[in-house]
């Protein structure tokens, strides 16, 4: 983990993110639509990756998910909830919307600034933002190589 990360956010367990895999068209009607993810525009199937600071996978859902669920339906089902301890911090993206999942837990959630209902973000936000970021590209590599070795 940067240094620079390591000083703004010395309590983070664990980075996560969901990816998704093509699989092949099921002939099962309701196979079909639970994996037809509108995303992708494809069948797919969903996993929960969550990786620690130092960039070792430390987590990975089971088994796949249609690619119609959400990422809050994933995370709060896969399990990884349960290895949380109080005080920790989750860093995720946009997409999970686990505040209160994570209250839970005695947890905290981390996800970069939003613009909605504002013309743009404040400093504060866009130097928060980019720290997540910096470190949110680790989670997005490893998710690559997997890709990679899974496709």
């Amino acid at each position: 983990m940067p240094m620079d990360f390591r000083k703004h956010c010395p309590n983070c367990a664990v980075i996560i993110d969901c990816f998704e895999l093509f699989v092949v068209r099921p002939s099962n009607l309701l196979a079909r639509a639970q994996t037809y993810s509108s995303y992708k525009h494809h069948n797919t199937v969903k996993y929960l990756i969550g990786i620690t600071p130092q960039g070792t996978v430390c987590f990975l859902s089971e088994p796949g998910r249609g690619g119609r669920v959400s990422d809050k339906h994933i995370t709060k089902n896969s399990g990884l909830l349960s290895y949380l301890l109080p005080g920790d911090t989750v860093l995720a993206d946009r997409g999970f919307d686990i505040k209160e999942l994570l209250a839970m837990h005695c947890a905290r959630i981390l996800i970069p600034a939003f613009t909605r209902g504002k013309q743009q973000l404040t400093g504060i936000e866009v130097e928060q933002t980019r720290r997540i970021a910096n470190v949110r590209i680790h989670v997005e590599r490893v998710i690559g190589v997997l890709r990679q070795k899974f496709s």
